[in-house]
């Protein structure tokens, strides 16, 4: 979005002057139309550099600044007045060059909705969705205290995930750390012991030496193999085309496709809610929880459900469609748009999927805990045998 700067009259000859936030002059222009306004002049505002942050502001600081606009506006405070003391109350330097930002813009003229959206590493497509909704309908502290809420819950369910893998991530470093240490510092040692006395090595022993004298030798080339691959995988994840054939091997993965649906449909589930009970419009709601999802076969499905929906199907069809999504979404939806309690009936599908994730997380773990040290054991254990084995083997032989 491009802000345009406008002064405009009235058929009744009132003067307006302010932003209009538009993709082109010319939808700007259709956007004074509506409001039946005669413009005298439209200019593009100059992009403001200082405000292409290098960083987005912490969950944290974003979820604070919700509830503190929300407090402020509920108790009466002026918009204005509410954005200069919100100014005063965030240390976070990107939200406060876009608070600052966002307060200039507005008193020129320009909604907050509108103002909020020239600052995207700031404020989402959902953030501004909320806010706008909130102000059309007079209800932006309503929107504002929602929004807070969707923050919060998302980010604890982001969190939970990410620590399930931090613990299999961390022992695989551990494990991996050991057997390059064992290989390279020292199995050589005893290659040089065994070679002066002149033992004869045990197949498992010659293996090891093998791979250690094959580490050692290579051992740049291997670690240049190893960033080439990760940086490959990424530049392939990175496409279109990458990011889906990744994600739909993570959904046939037994127990990561599992975790992988129902975290996706957590956070699409709990994103709905907060568009459609904030009063977003049903197919923009959508179009919102589909950037949510994080998985590329969920994001086609609700895209695919959206223009079912436009078509004139209801939203339970539209939904019922896909096998990606679990059969219980379209059923608890189709209680929702009997009942008309929509938004509510999407939240009480985050929590669900909220707490199947926590179970099955919890399964994981106690099933990979046991199985990690196992493997890891029987790795190095198995080296250190193989270390040790010409040892026994003349010790032996020597009758001892």
């Amino acid at each position: 979005m491009t802000g345009f700067r406008f002064k405009a009259h009235s058929v009744d000859g009132k003067r307006f002057e302010g932003v209009v936030q538009a993709e082109s002059a010319e939808e700007a222009r259709g956007r004074l139309d509506k409001q039946r306004l005669i413009i005298d002049s439209l200019k593009r505002e100059p992009r403001d550099r200082s405000l292409r942050l290098s960083r987005t502001p912490t969950p944290r600081a974003m979820v604070q600044f919700s509830r503190q606009f929300a407090t402020l506006i509920e108790s009466g405070v002026p918009l204005l007045l509410a954005l200069e003391i919100l100014q005063g109350l965030t240390d976070d330097k990107p939200l406060l060059a876009a608070i600052r930002s966002v307060t200039q813009n507005v008193s020129d003229g320009g909604t907050l909705a509108g103002s909020m959206r020239r600052h995207p590493k700031v404020f989402d497509t959902i953030f501004v969705n909320v806010v706008e909704a909130g102000e059309e309908g007079g209800s932006l502290d309503v929107s504002l205290n929602r929004m807070a809420d969707y923050m919060e819950r998302s980010s604890a369910l982001r969190d939970r995930v990410r620590g399930a893998m931090m613990y299999p991530l961390v022992i695989a470093i551990v494990a991996v750390g050991s057997i390059v240490a064992l290989l390279t510092l020292v199995v050589p040692t005893f290659d040089s012991m065994f070679a002066s006395s002149g033992l004869e090595l045990p197949f498992a022993t010659q293996i090891l030496v093998s791979a250690s004298d094959f580490a050692g030798a290579n051992i740049a080339f291997i670690i240049v193999g190893l960033l080439l691959s990760v940086l490959g995988a990424k530049t392939f994840y990175g496409t279109e085309r990458g990011r889906a054939i990744s994600h739909r091997i993570l959904l046939h993965t037994p127990v990561a496709g599992r975790i992988g649906t129902k975290v996706a449909v957590a956070r699409t589930s709990r994103t709905l809610s907060s568009l459609i009970g904030s009063g977003v419009p049903i197919l923009d709601a959508i179009a919102g929880g589909s950037r949510t999802a994080g998985l590329a076969p969920i994001e086609d499905a609700l895209g695919k459900s959206r223009q079912d929906i436009a078509m004139g199907k209801t939203v339970t069809e539209a939904l019922a469609k896909h096998e990606v999504l679990p059969p219980l979404v379209a059923r608890m939806v189709g209680v929702g748009e009997q009942t008309g309690k929509l938004a509510e009936m999407f939240g009480k599908v985050a929590d669900f999927y909220e707490r199947e994730v926590d179970s099955e997380i919890e399964g994981m773990l106690k099933a990979l805990e046991p199985a990690l040290v196992v493997v890891v054991g029987v790795v190095l254990g198995g080296i250190v045998v193989a270390m040790y084995l010409p040892i026994f083997d003349a010790v032996g032989a020597a009758g001892l």
